[in-house]
């Protein structure tokens, strides 16, 4: 290297006019668009981020405080994996409680709740946690209580849907539970009660369900005290309703509706027609006079060898019939029957009630019928896209209530954006490492290494 040197001219030649303000121009070129180049990922990145990450950040979540007057949006959003938790995001008060989802070949279900002061969704994540198992809404919206689908349990659980803390609710010896009803004042909860033997026609596994459908017993729970007291008398206990000053409750049995008090006495009883079961939950008249009756989902109370297979828990709104109404004294004007019905879900006065319909294409609405005129509004409808299951099949819905005290005031809401909650970590972390790792791909591209290469180092040594 010293001899190639060695040959070079004392005095360098002369640069060409104007080479050395070139050469400083494209350096300062090269310069700018490399910072113009990182200043655009960066954008990019920062535009991404909020885009993607900062709707699903698990920032602080108020609930949604009660307006005047509550409300039911005149559209239910589409199922949706990105909902987050009742425990995350408390909603505050409900309107509804429904599951969601389809089973083909992914299990895809979600029980939600869904705001009576907003759009806001929830996962009932307490619920999904003991297998989606038979639930109640309580008459206020405001919280939620289950039993547990996996087999004998031990307590009951109680959601609080403003705070999303929950609260055991003992209940001795580990039974089987099947939910019937919410007393109007919220303080009672008619459920049936069972032990489960993993014996007899259902085999090893528990049908909690259906097991207890057929051998339960009664029991009345107090939530003011967390103390249940069980009425033997009153077994298999099929489906109840309290009355509406929810002092009394009527109770199927076989075909007959047994009429007690809270103390478990009985006051009288009502004989239900054949191939007709009480409505659930909602079954008993504002003015106290009527009960309603919907037909068997399939066949119906135990009546000693068959029935009793299934409820309407985790049953598909899929089954139209009619509402009719049955004296309690036995006196008074009779009320016109209500047809094309999927459920009878509550009423608004002594002349409305709000039901469940469907349409040929299967698609849920929720209608306002008077009883008088027999006219019917719809007040919503269901999204049953194909959404469910990786986008492959139409959702369904199962196990749907509405807040019944709420009914009376209920107005109906334009709906808007479906407000889900945060995203799950998992998929925040997801995304983020995605998006960093694409913006640090994006600045290698702009950025060339600006250190020689090996070859080049071995020929300067």
């Amino acid at each position: 290297m010293r001899d190639l040197f060695a040959t070079l001219p004392d005095d360098p030649p002369p640069l060409p006019p104007g080479y050395l303000e070139a050469v400083l121009t494209r350096g300062r070129r090269s310069i700018r668009r490399h910072r113009i180049a990182t200043a655009a990922v960066w954008a990019v990145v920062v535009l991404v981020l909020t885009v993607l990450v900062v709707p699903g950040l698990p920032l602080p979540v108020r609930p949604a405080a009660p307006s005047t007057k509550p409300s039911l949006p005149d559209r239910f959003a589409g199922y949706s994996m990105l909902t987050s938790t009742v425990t995350s995001a408390p909603p505050g008060r409900a309107i509804a409680l429904y599951g969601s989802g389809n089973g083909e070949w992914l299990n895809s279900f979600q029980p939600l709740v869904v705001g009576a002061d907003g759009d806001t969704y929830r996962r009932v994540d307490a619920m999904e946690e003991r297998d989606r198992p038979s639930a109640l809404l309580s008459p206020d919206g405001t919280r939620v209580l289950l039993g547990d689908e996996r087999g004998a349990t031990g307590d009951l659980i109680l959601v609080d849907l403003t705070t999303g803390k929950r609260r055991s609710i003992p209940l001795g010896d580990p039974v089987g539970v099947r939910l019937l009803a919410w007393s109007p004042d919220g303080r009672h909860v008619a459920f049936s009660a069972a032990p489960l033997t993993n014996s007899g026609e259902f085999g090893t596994v528990n049908v909690v369900e259906a097991e207890v459908a057929r051998t339960g017993t009664l029991r009345l729970l107090d939530l003011s005290t967390g103390r249940s007291t069980e009425v033997p008398a009153i077994k298999p206990a099929w489906t109840a309703a309290f009355a509406p000053d929810s002092r009394r409750i009527a109770v199927q049995v076989g075909q007959v509706a047994h009429l007690i008090d809270l103390d478990g006495r009985e006051h009288g009883s009502v004989q239900i027609p054949s191939g007709r079961e009480l409505a659930a939950a909602v079954g008993w008249s504002p003015d106290g006079r009527f009960l309603a009756t919907v037909p068997w989902v399939y066949d119906g109370p135990l009546n000693g060898t068959t029935g009793g297979d299934t409820g309407r828990h985790g049953t598909f709104l899929w089954k139209v019939g009619d509402v009719t109404f049955v004296p309690v004294t036995g006196s008074g004007t009779p009320l016109a029957s209500v047809p094309d019905v999927v459920q009878l879900l509550g009423w608004r006065s002594m002349g409305s009630v709000v039901v469940a319909t469907t349409n040929a294409a299967g698609h849920v609405s929720l209608a306002e019928v008077q009883l008088g005129a027999g006219t019917r509004r719809t007040l919503a409808r269901f999204d049953t896209g194909s959404t469910c299951e990786l986008g492959t099949e139409s959702c369904q819905l199962f196990d749907l209530h509405l807040a019944t005290g709420l009914l009376p005031d209920l107005t109906v809401r334009d709906a808007g954006r479906a407000q889900r909650g945060p995203w799950p970590m998992l998929l925040n972390a997801v995304i983020g490492v995605v998006v960093l790792g694409t913006a640090y791909l994006l600045w290698r591209r702009t950025h060339p290494s600006t250190q020689p290469r090996a070859g080049n180092r071995t020929a300067s040594s």
